[in-house]
């Protein structure tokens, strides 16, 4: 990972042959920005097709560097990443987990310069809509502007929950509501289902995340087992037991959804 000095490679260029997939595209907008609002199909395309295509991003690599000015906004196709501050003493805090059908940097558009990075925890693959592109596709749609704007409004309540988890609970109950959250944000695009999804992440990042020592994180991820709230093998975590582990964590998905009409 860089360290926000710049020299991390860009990734703010076309893609190599035979990895872009517009349909995949496509479909992963239209469920991500139709969940919560009417957006309509030639909008959908219009913007899907507007973005270019993207080579793969190797795990560790960024894909935002810290404090570097963006032209661009990226949208995560497929992998995890983490959006992060670096300080000067090389203390590392994860700040927001980024997922399939994210827009990792929607903010540049408006604030360029971006002062926290981003960095691939798996290989990831995302795309690119420069932001000339996407200023004229918003002018032209309001129904954009608002699915946009909704969307930035449950990254802000994402982040308050983090906040919450971070001050406010004890280890178990932030491990289980970060699973929780994970669960619901991975269904909304079809990376989940039947209390099942697939965690890359190792145990070191997972603390990163929590604000906890490896050694910490092991202890609690076997007390999960162990009350038999959750099943964890390898990159596979089955939540056994969703009404007692939301119950551990006090989470509710209301902050995840679209507020009513």
């Amino acid at each position: 990972m860089s360290g926000g000095d710049g020299n991390a490679r860009s990734v703010e260029r076309e893609g190599e042959e035979g990895m872009w997939s517009g349909d995949e595209l496509h479909d992963l907008i239209t469920i991500k920005l139709t969940r919560r609002r009417s957006v309509s199909p030639a909008t959908l395309r219009k913007l899907s097709e507007a973005f270019n295509p993207l080579a793969l991003i190797p795990a560790r690599d960024d894909l935002i560097v810290q404090g570097v000015k963006a032209s661009s906004c990226l949208l995560l196709l497929n992998g995890f990443a983490a959006r992060y501050r670096l300080l000067r003493n090389g203390r590392r805090q994860f700040t927001e987990i980024c997922l399939p059908g994210d827009f990792v940097n929607l903010g540049s558009l408006l604030k360029k310069r971006q002062r926290q990075g981003v960095v691939a925890l798996t290989d990831c693959r995302a795309a690119s809509i420069p932001h000339a592109r996407l200023d004229r596709l918003i002018d032209a749609d309001g129904d954009l502007v608002r699915s946009l704007w909704l969307d930035t409004l449950v990254d802000g309540a994402v982040s308050r929950e983090w906040i919450l988890a971070l001050g406010a609970q004890s280890a178990k109950e932030r491990l289980a509501w970060f699973l929780c959250e994970l669960y619901c944000r991975l269904e909304l695009v079809g990376r989940a289902k039947d209390c099942c999804f697939q965690l890359p992440m190792t145990q070191a990042e997972i603390a990163d995340i929590l604000g906890l020592s490896t050694v910490h994180v092991n202890r609690v991820v076997a007390e999960l087992r162990r009350e038999g709230l959750v099943e964890w093998k390898g990159a596979l975590v089955h939540l056994k037991d969703w009404g007692g582990l939301a119950a551990l964590a006090e989470f509710d998905k209301a902050y995840l959804e679209s507020p009513p009409e």
